[in-house]
């Protein structure tokens, strides 16, 4: 435990000693010390229940907090509580951090530093459901799979992660072609789809640079437009002022500058995360599961989904894919989403 998190559980107790606490309506913030790196811990929602769901960002590169943004947490925070965090080197972290020394493994065990805090913050009884969104997928992964950890958590919800790098290099690809011909047929952005038809098949999937890992995402992204312009993905939900506030609050060029130094400046961490599967060890996660994908996820396709559906060793898990969604369900179909989350965790809690 840190002198930061040591010191604010001190001024929390003493409050709480004048004052009871309302835990329908917790809005809480701290720091998580481990390893050199200070991570913001964001705690928003309804604590009746006891129910903490740790949202893993993705990236790596982007921030917990941002995830407050859009109607689904709004909705989930309304029930639940909400865990935003800032991973290492990346959203407002901070700290003394040598880029040279990140892995997945020691960001494996940020998490786990994460878990234990909440636990001693908010009580052991606590029930904590892990939410992995992209590289959070990764991540929650990797925690999973180390030590018993899994034993820490109620369950795992993944939502268009990876646990299998080089596949998703491999499947993207059949996947440009395959959608994309089917878009040319319909007569949608004909030409756009062409170029990217014609670039795919000519990518050699088993001979990737770096240079062509970040061109694939690239497109990934860059096809979504595509699709949202033909309607065959559902819009966004207007922004509200809630999730303006949630915008303004964070540094952006503080985050851009500390997640290109995390991920993309450092050479070392890079050709880790994009080398990494864990495919063969997926058997090993025993925990009921739940896997939410959009069907049109060209940065994690829904065979990542399908693949990790079939290895993980329970019986108790569940595949859902959203018709109308990309790489983020939860901003695509908000409505949805929240009704399968919710529907996962009162089955769970």
């Amino acid at each position: 435990m840190n002198k930061i998190i040591t010191v604010l559980i001190i001024l929390v107790s003493l409050f709480s000693s004048c004052k009871k606490e309302d835990i329908s309506s917790i809005a809480d913030d701290f720091r998580v010390r481990h390893d050199n790196a200070d991570m913001p811990v964001y705690v928003y929602g309804n604590g009746t229940e006891k129910v903490f769901i740790i949202f893993i960002h993705g990236g790596p590169g982007d921030s917990g907090y941002a995830n407050r943004e859009g109607k689904a947490a709004a909705e989930l925070e309304k029930k639940y509580v909400m865990v935003y965090w800032d991973q290492r080197g990346q959203g407002l972290s901070e700290g003394k951090i040598d880029s040279e020394d990140i892995t997945i493994d020691l960001m494996a065990e940020d998490l786990h530093a994460v878990v234990q805090v909440l636990k001693h913050k908010y009580g052991n009884d606590i029930k904590i459901f892990l939410l992995g969104h992209s590289w959070g997928g990764t991540l929650g992964t990797a925690y999973l799979l180390k030590n018993n950890y899994q034993s820490e958590v109620r369950a795992w919800i993944e939502v268009d992660g990876s646990h299998d790098f080089p596949k998703i290099n491999r499947d993207v690809i059949n996947m440009f072609i395959d959608v994309g011909n089917e878009q040319i047929n319909l007569n949608h952005n004909k030409r756009n789809w062409q170029d990217i038809v014609s670039w795919a098949e000519h990518v050699d999937t088993l001979n990737l640079n770096r240079e062509a890992i970040i061109d694939i995402n690239y497109k990934a992204h860059l096809v979504e437009k595509y699709l949202l312009e033909d309607n065959v993905l559902q819009k966004e939900d207007e922004k509200t002022m809630r999730d303006l506030a949630v915008s303004y609050s964070q540094n952006t060029i503080t985050r851009i500058f500390s997640g290109y130094y995390t991920f993309m400046g450092n050479d070392s961490f890079f050709d880790e995360v994009v080398n990494n599967s864990f495919t063969h060890e997926l058997h090993n996660i025993t925990i009921p599961c739940l896997f939410l994908w959009g069907k049109y996820d060209f940065v994690v396709p829904s065979s990542l989904g399908y693949d990790a559906f079939n290895r993980v060793n329970t019986s108790d898990k569940e595949i859902l894919i959203f018709d109308k969604s990309a790489h983020s369900p939860m901003l695509n179909q908000a409505n949805e989403f929240v009704d399968a989350v919710s529907s996962f965790i009162e089955d769970h809690k």
